[in-house]
């Protein structure tokens, strides 16, 4: 009888095993549709100023550009301009101040394009996206003529889409 019992208990433990076993498991997933990321091109973006200082900051890296004093700019949306503006130390060679416009122009539009993935970055032959589509008002000047723009070594407006050169104002002599 025992041995009866046993090669029930056997049969019963093989049968459940073998049951278990060829039942189709079905298998529960997380339902991830929203840890997607969207990839779409938007439209409505809103920039965020600040941040694109913070990274324009970042972008003009103060031992490639020693006489930089700080960095300021304003967005002009009912005339479509933007003016950047760089006042550097009294010590910055006038012939360097150009220089100091096209990288603030250049890192103003990467800045922007950190957060639009639409705005084409700036290559050596262009000022980046954002400046087809927006007149740039450049000045840049010694900080000690802050007041008087008649002085600034750099101030000039490029019309949007144009990737005129930056040049020294032709009414200053050095």
């Amino acid at each position: 009888m025992n041995l009866k019992k046993i090669g029930i208990i056997l049969f019963a433990a093989a049968l459940s095993l073998s049951a278990t076993g060829c039942v189709e498991r079905e298998i529960v997933q997380e339902n991830k549709v929203e840890n997607i990321p969207d990839v779409t091109i938007k439209t409505d973006i809103e920039i965020n100023w600040d941040q694109v200082m913070d990274d324009c900051e970042a972008l003009l890296d103060p031992e490639e550009y020693p006489y930089g004093c700080y960095l300021d700019f304003a967005v002009h949306d009912d005339t479509n301009t933007t003016e950047i503006i760089w006042p550097l130390k009294s010590d910055c060679p006038v012939k360097e101040m150009p220089k100091y416009g096209e990288a603030f122009a250049k890192a103003f539009n990467d800045a922007i394009s950190i957060q639009d993935f639409s705005v084409a970055q700036s290559s050596d032959d262009s000022y980046g996206g954002y400046w087809e589509n927006h007149d740039m008002d450049v000045q840049v000047y010694y900080e000690k003529d802050i007041m008087e723009p008649k002085k600034y070594w750099v101030n000039q407006i490029i019309p949007a889409g144009s990737n005129d050169p930056i040049i020294l104002n032709p009414n200053l002599e050095e």
